[in-house]
Formats: structure tokens, C-alpha cells, sequence
């Protein structure tokens, strides 16, 4: 698994604890991957989940100034929405010209646990006894 840093990792793990859907579920896990994100965590407070609906709820909060997240960040979490349940505001093409490596790299790898290729999800899955 890559993660852009240790907090990035710690993250991940705080939210397949929190929300066990996630390990069985590739498609929570994709998104709680990317909003595990240390720059994407702290902007939704490292509660995502407000409405009981999955991991962007945060997003569609009028309360929550999406403003405030950079181009980059904002297109990676379209990106991670798209993935999660088809959100069709996200355009590959623009996000590619805008990601550095590290949005990027992060961006594959939620692609391959959205794929189920994540070997993560079965190490985890046999430390929880699942």
C-alpha cells in the first residue's frame, strides 16, 4: 500500500476501525483511503461520514467550505467519488494535468483497491478475524 505518510496510514486504520464496512467493501475502502489523506482528514475534521451515506458526506455539506481545499486535493476527491459510486463531476483529463506525484501515486493506489487489489484489505481482514 502506498501511503504518502505515516499520519496517512494512521488515518486509513482509524477509519477501517471505525466504519468495518470498509474492509469488506472496496468501494468504502477506496474512499476512506483517500479521505484518510492528511490534508483531505483534517479539512473534513476526520469525520467524513455526517449522514450515515459513506465517505464524502462531508463533501455535500453546505456547511463544509470545499473553497478551501486546493484544485489538486479537490479534483482527487472527485476522483475518489467517481470511484466510490460513479460521481460524474470529475474529469480525468483536467486532474492529470494538475496532480504532482504524490496526488497521483495516491490516486493509483485507490484505483487498485478499488479493483480489489489492495493486499492490504486481506492482511487486515485476518488480524480482525473477519
Amino acid at each position: 500500500m502506498f501511503y504518502v505518510n505515516d499520519e496517512h496510514e494512521r488515518n486509513f486504520n482509524y477509519f477501517l476501525e471505525k466504519y468495518p464496512i470498509a474492509i469488506k467493501d472496496k468501494e468504502y475502502r477506496t474512499g476512506f483511503y483517500i479521505v484518510a489523506h492528511p490534508v483531505i482528514f483534517d479539512f473534513c475534521s476526520g469525520n467524513p461520514v455526517s449522514d450515515d451515506n459513506g465517505p464524502f458526506d462531508w463533501f455535500f455539506d453546505d456547511q463544509c467550505n470545499k473553497a478551501g481545499l486546493s484544485n489538486g486535493y479537490r479534483q482527487l476527491v472527485q476522483a475518489g467519488l467517481n470511484l466510490y459510486n460513479n460521481y460524474d463531476d470529475f474529469s480525468l483529463y483536467l486532474a492529470l494535468g494538475n496532480w504532482g506525484c504524490e496526488i497521483f501515486e495516491v490516486f493509483i493506489q485507490a484505483c487498485k483497491i478499488r479493483r480489489g487489489e489492495d493486499l492490504f484489505n486481506h492482511n487486515y481482514s485476518n488480524k480482525l478475524g473477519a
